[in-house]
């Protein structure tokens, strides 16, 4: 690997918004905090954007000597992180009062601080450290309208993602003692050697990064939490934070190793599960927020098939990877979109709310795979390649239950669209909320085709 960017835009892609925080010490930097929300996740952006090659920087000096690295997986997870957090942030500058700033700035710097470094995290400790600064920050974010609910909710996150935790590190610490190494890349070599063993750390890392992916079961916090956060942080959690869990999955799991065919099984049989069964609870809420968790939940389930398939199918995981990545970033930024939606309100134009719903269908026809849409490029080719690949799991249903995928998320964007007509008021909003929306759809419709990977 080479081609190193500048070590100084690496470190401020991470520093960044590790330090925004201290802003908050006084009040009177208010207007910095306020202003410096979008600002945050651009130098991982150009990082993202730059890095025209793989490259790998040594750290020695941090924690028990550290690895950074960018290469085509991350760069995706790069991208999508970057882009979310960008518009959210431009969203949140004119969505927060006065009084929520300082609490909310600092919750969010830690969070986004972490969701970037487990990015380009290249080694074990690193990981752990930047994905637990990101679950226990964004702790912050869930509770912090202060309600009972959001209380409610921020305790069962909190719950479950102890749980969560503790099974990383259960299973980070066999790993390490496997491998001999702190490596990422040697994690799932050391679990294919290690026979018992590395069924143990396997099964660590499938229920540990599970519980942030919302698998079956897992999944309990994913639709309190989301709706009791404020609107852009939902955005983020949704679009971004729990696609860490499928970067977890994809960077320790035994991908491409042979043996491994019952536990891509037993995946893919649990995110169908995830997939369809988010269908009836999610199409009995009230609350737009509460349909979108539970269709993420459903989303997810379908990305959790595709890693159970590159496990099933160690031959074709070169191939199945990037398509699962090119899949997180098409719901990331989709549902990124449809969440900070909830938040706006009628204008007073019948031509500008004409054009506000034209552009809120963008992301809804995307998550149903319409031509001419991220969707359709990325389930499309998710269907296509399941379906041709010989000696699946679950071979002769696979059309059926796709099929039932396609028609549960029907369901669901048709209850959000029906529930957000039914609650958008007119009103006045900050621009800054437009226009973090705004770019948001912009992203999902047309940015997207010109990033790096896609196509």
């Amino acid at each position: 690997m080479n081609s190193l960017p500048s070590t100084a835009l690496i470190a401020a892609s991470v520093l960044l918004p590790l330090l925004y925080p201290l802003l908050a010490l006084r009040g009177v930097w208010r207007g910095a905090l306020r202003a410096l929300l979008p600002l945050l996740p651009l130098p991982a952006l150009v990082l993202a954007l730059l890095s025209a090659s793989p490259w790998t920087l040594e750290l020695p000096w941090l924690v028990l000597g550290s690895t950074w690295m960018l290469d085509e997986l991350r760069r995706s997870f790069l991208l999508l992180t970057a882009l979310l957090w960008s518009t959210a942030g431009l969203y949140a500058a004119g969505y927060l009062g006065a009084e929520q700033l300082r609490r909310f700035c600092v919750f969010w710097g830690f969070t986004l601080a972490g969701n970037l470094g487990l990015v380009l995290a290249g080694d074990m400790a690193s990981f752990y450290m930047f994905f637990t600064v990101m679950t226990f920050a964004g702790y912050g974010l869930v509770v912090h309208e202060g309600s009972d609910r959001a209380c409610f909710a921020g305790r069962v996150y909190l719950v479950m993602a102890l749980i969560g935790e503790m099974a990383l590190l259960a299973g980070f610490l066999l790993a390490f003692r496997a491998a001999d190494s702190l490596l990422l890349a040697d994690v799932a070599a050391a679990i294919t050697t290690t026979g018992t063993d590395g069924w143990l750390i396997a099964a660590l890392f499938l229920a540990g990064f599970g519980v942030k992916a919302g698998l079956p079961l897992l999944h309990f916090w994913l639709p309190l939490a989301h709706p009791v956060a404020p609107t852009p942080a939902s955005a983020v959690l949704s679009g971004a934070m729990i696609k860490a869990g499928l970067l977890g999955w994809l960077l320790t799991l035994p991908i491409g190793e042979s043996g491994w065919a019952p536990w891509g099984q037993f995946l893919m049989v649990l995110g169908f599960v995830g997939s369809l069964g988010a269908v009836l609870p999610g199409a009995l809420q009230r609350d737009p927020k509460t349909v979108l968790a539970w269709s993420s939940i459903s989303q997810m389930g379908l990305m959790a098939v595709l890693v159970g398939a590159a496990l099933a199918a160690p031959g074709h995981a070169p191939l199945l990877v990037p398509l699962i990545a090119l899949f997180a970033l098409h719901h990331g930024l989709a549902k990124g979109c449809l969440f900070l939606a909830v938040g706006l309100v009628l204008p007073a134009s019948r031509v500008l709310r004409l054009l506000l719903w034209l552009l809120l269908a963008l992301p809804v026809v995307s998550l149903l795979g319409l031509p001419f849409t991220s969707g359709a490029l990325a389930k499309g080719v998710m269907k296509d390649t399941l379906l041709a690949l010989p000696g699946l799991p679950l071979g002769s249903q696979l059309p059926l239950l796709l099929q039932a995928a396609t028609l549960a998320t029907l369901v669901l964007v048709a209850r959000y669209a029906w529930l957000l007509w039914r609650q958008l008021q007119p009103g006045t909003v900050a621009t800054a909320r437009w226009a973090g929306w705004a770019l948001a759809v912009l992203c999902s419709a047309v940015l997207f085709w010109y990033l790096p990977g896609v196509g």
